[in-house]
């Protein structure tokens, strides 16, 4: 399992990194097209797209290294098997959720299938697939995470970023 979630977030960070790449070009021929007076209109259902590609792409991998973000105030003050039960719940929780979005995902891309971006001959459905997309790996990658989590009890840690970059900050 580790083997596929290891492709799949290579393939994830590819994606994003491309969508990524898309909206900076976009955006600088929009304010191109603005400066010197040429057409540019598909840029900006581009760029959109682009957008919402980066964040649902963006967001599975930090699912998988336990950065998406989380209250931890209770957590932090747990121990012993009430933290393990709190994890666990915490993370079966988010798998039906990353599952609810994989569904909900899929509808989507099937209602928008038939539409179409005004200024590009794409349909919408294409844009709207990288929300089933993230539901999918995000249930992947939360799966490995239980399964290494039960193995492993102590392997999942609350990292508080604030105390973490004061200690980073004496250094």
């Amino acid at each position: 399992m580790k083997k596929l979630c290891d492709i799949v977030q290579k393939l994830m960070y590819a994606a994003g990194m491309a969508a990524v790449a898309v909206f900076f070009l976009c955006t600088v021929v929009q304010v191109c097209s603005r400066m010197f007076g040429f057409q540019a209109s598909f840029t900006e259902e581009v760029a959109n797209t682009a957008l919402a590609w980066c964040c649902f792409i963006g967001a599975a991998p930090m699912v998988r290294s336990n950065e998406h973000f989380r209250f931890t105030a209770f957590t932090e003050k747990m121990k012993g098997k009430l933290y393990f039960v709190d994890e666990m719940i915490c993370l079966i929780l988010m798998l039906v959720f990353h599952l609810v979005v994989a569904g909900y995902g899929v509808l989507l891309v099937r209602q928008f299938a038939t539409w179409r971006m005004t200024s590009v001959p794409v349909s919408k459905g294409w844009c709207w697939l990288c929300v089933p997309l993230f539901g999918i790996t995000a249930s992947l990658f939360t799966l490995e995470n239980m399964i290494d989590y039960i193995r492993h009890p102590e392997s999942r840690k609350v990292v508080n970023a604030v105390e973490e970059a004061m200690k980073e900050a004496d250094l």
